[in-house]
């Protein structure tokens, strides 16, 4: 397990092995995910849109996929929210 450390400015050094075997490179964009685990760092790139073949099927795919991201981002709005509101008061 390869550890980082973040700077000041909110920049973190992904590992070499890491960037190797993963694909990131120079100029890659990435994804960062939040699960329950944590947060999740994905490159941008084929095997990314590949996760999204299918979702436009007639089986109602993306719907239920909007509705989920929706509520998803409503829950890290709020999260960003009451954070702001609890550091106010202090």
């Amino acid at each position: 397990m390869e550890t980082s450390i973040l700077t000041s400015k909110g920049q973190l050094l992904i590992p070499r092995r890491l960037r190797k075997k993963y694909g990131i490179e120079a100029g890659v964009k990435v994804i960062f995910e939040e699960t329950d685990a944590g947060v999740v760092i994905r490159p941008i790139n084929e095997d990314y849109f590949k996760t999204f073949r299918g979702i436009l099927s007639a089986t109602g795919k993306l719907k239920a996929e909007m509705r989920a991201w929706k509520e998803e981002e409503k829950k890290l709005e709020d999260r960003k929210l009451n954070l702001h509101k609890s550091l106010k008061r202090k």
